[in-house]
């Protein structure tokens, strides 16, 4: 087709980012959200016992309904959709197989049936090689991750939400193409505007909201005690392999650099405002918020390992094609166009990060898990045991099993300064935390999800103690599972492995600790039994 349109590069970028944002925003991101609920998705980011892994086989009226919906918008994407080529196209492709790898190896969740599981395993195996193949495809394969395998959470949002994007651009790209609007001279330029704006808009998100904590912009760096994340992880079952006294040594180390540690933080976080400056801006900001990431692991266990591979991927794709005749063009107006798309994120009108902004304490509590043998032993029950329920294990999922009110977000973390300074201050020989939670405090307790949860703690158990494979991956290749994003993996007693033998009780646990920064060392100030559960213990009547 002749051009009709003649449109300068700056022009036809920014047609095609606000275009592919209204695509993504309007049609693309409701429809794969849609169709996820419709096939047994919990709704993201909603509270469940189970998350958002399904608890059954999907409905056929729904799974009809989604899939054709779904097929209509892979059909148009085969039809008119342009996808790009070249070394920055690999990471959306990148951020798919590792959404396919995390999910494909998860565990099964052993209380349910395995038929469905393994259904689901395979469609979403099928779909998901063939997605890497014909990019068409990709919306089928999120639409399974998430509605069937619970990859709507957290950790996985970057790489999602890349995928997402690109599909996006690629029907953008055709239609305008078949339109006949002037071809860019660099079309990387705005591939990797969009792609690295959808990485690094997660970061910015996270300095946005921690420089609304305070008075003042600065506050969360001069004030917040960062030092407190790493005890509280500890206490939360982090490195629980490093001794005590070393690690208090540790935080005592890092409480004398916290202004130095948030000065850095919010630097690499805003990074990302400057990226298209030029080729070692753009570095600083993704290598930057990787090792980020790196050292958020190291010092709280929380991996976000798809963000780290994926920013490693679009680092190494953007130093590749600059030595190509389709450099990615650095400059103003891409500098321009990024931090529009990154204020358009900001105003909720694109994807929506999750705001990461508290400030730490020396406070934890939480709901934890001890199992008895058959033989007497007593161990602990980490969330590892519990995929492909982890995440939510990690998290807040017993609360509501517990009797008290809960002040914190799970690692100790605050959005009210008045919360923080109480805490903070608090004796942990004296009344201060229960005037806190008192004043503060929220209960979660609830009978009927209390019941629910022993009745799947029971049949989950019986299944393990029966026979009941957890695995997807043959006992030789469990070693290619991928890794969690929450690594509270230990505990006071030794962590649980089938090999252990039968498990013929589970009981449960609140427990509240306060790290002393004086003293540097944990208090206990609860340990509370709450309840146990017998388990059947096949081959015994």
């Amino acid at each position: 087709m002749p051009t009709m349109m003649p449109l300068s590069d700056p022009e036809r970028t920014a047609t095609e980012l606000a275009l592919t944002i209204a695509l993504y925003r309007w049609l693309v991101s409701p429809v794969v959200g849609w169709c996820a609920v419709r096939l047994g998705a919990g709704r993201y980011p909603a509270v469940a016992l189970n998350g958002a892994y399904p608890e059954a086989a999907p409905r056929a009226r729904e799974a009809l309904r989604a899939g054709g919906v779904v097929a209509l918008l892979s059909a148009v994407g085969a039809a008119i959709g342009d996808v790009p080529s070249g070394d920055l196209a690999l990471v959306p492709v990148v951020a798919l197989a590792l959404v396919l790898w995390k999910y494909l190896t998860l565990d099964y969740d052993a209380a349910r049936s395995l038929g469905w599981q393994r259904v689901d395993r395979l469609a979403v195996l099928i779909t998901g090689v063939a997605a890497l193949c014909w990019p068409s495809l990709a919306l089928l394969a999120l639409v399974l991750v998430c509605g069937r395998l619970g990859g709507w959470t957290h950790h996985s949002n970057v790489c999602i939400r890349l995928v997402k994007a690109a599909f996006c651009y690629s029907l953008v790209a055709g239609a305008m193409n078949a339109l006949g609007v002037t071809p860019p001279v660099s079309r990387n330029t705005t591939l990797a505007v969009l792609l690295g704006s959808v990485y690094l808009s997660h970061y910015v998100t996270a300095a946005w909201s921690k420089a609304r904590l305070g008075r003042f912009p600065w506050s969360w760096m001069l004030e917040n005690r960062t030092d407190l994340l790493v005890a509280t992880s500890y206490s939360w079952g982090w490195a629980r392999f490093v001794p005590a006294r070393r690690a208090a040594r540790i935080i005592s180390v890092l409480r004398r650099a916290t202004v130095l540690l948030n000065g850095a933080t919010m630097l690499v976080e805003l990074a990302g405002l400057l990226a298209f400056v030029n080729l070692w801006f753009f570095l600083f900001a993704v290598v930057g918020a990787l090792t980020f990431n790196c050292i958020v692991a190291l010092t709280s266990g929380l991996l976000f390992w798809e963000n780290i591979v994926t920013g490693a991927v679009l680092a190494a794709a953007a130093c590749s094609v600059s030595g190509t005749d389709d450099p990615i063009r650095f400059g103003a107006w891409p500098v321009v166009f990024s931090v529009a798309l990154m204020a358009m994120v900001l105003a909720g009108w694109a994807w929506r990060p999750n705001i990461l902004g508290w400030w730490d304490t020396p406070f934890s509590a939480k709901v934890l898990w001890t199992v008895e043998t058959s033989d007497g032993e007593t161990y602990g029950l980490y969330n590892d045991f519990m995929s492909p329920h982890d995440r939510e294990h990690a998290r807040a999922a017993s609360n509501s099993l517990a009797p008290e009110p809960f002040v914190t977000f799970p690692l100790g973390g605050v959005e009210d300064v008045r919360i923080r300074d109480s805490l903070i201050r608090a004796s942990p020989h004296g009344v201060d935390i229960e005037r806190t939670k008192a004043r503060y405090g929220m209960k979660y307790s609830d009978e009927r999800r209390t019941t629910r949860h022993v009745n799947y703690m029971r049949d989950l158990l019986a299944a393990m103690n029966s026979g009941t494979p957890k695995s997807p991956l043959p006992r030789a290749l469990r070693w290619l599972k991928a890794p969690g994003g929450h690594l509270y993996y230990w505990g006071d007693l030794p962590r649980y492995r089938k090999s252990k033998g039968s498990i013929s009780k589970v009981t449960a646990w609140y427990r509240e600790e306060l790290y002393s920064s004086e003293q540097r060392k944990w208090i206990r100030l609860r340990n509370q039994l709450l309840f146990d559960v017998d388990i059947p213990v096949a081959g015994r009547n």
